[in-house]
């Protein structure tokens, strides 16, 4: 990796690996956040590498998104 891509590298939202921009192995969704291939299929997401798309989404429920604030169990979390 490039140290250009190093230093513009996104982190995976669950297991905090870096994700070079543009290399089509994260899923990436809200404002901002990503997921690496691995944690994106264990979450249920689908790659059709013939179209080049993700058929389906991972379940990102849980996941912040810096659009909306904290994920659910975390406002519970800190309410208790």
């Amino acid at each position: 990796m490039e140290r250009e891509d190093w230093e513009s590298a996104q982190t995976c939202a669950q297991c905090g690996t870096s994700v070079a921009p543009g290399s089509g192995r994260g899923f990436e969704f809200g404002t901002g956040n990503l997921l690496c291939w691995n944690c994106a299929m264990e979450r249920g997401g689908r790659y059709d590498a013939e179209r080049d798309t993700w058929t389906v989404s991972p379940d990102v429920a849980d996941l912040p998104d810096e659009a909306y604030g904290a994920a659910p169990h975390e406002v519970q979390r800190r309410r208790d």
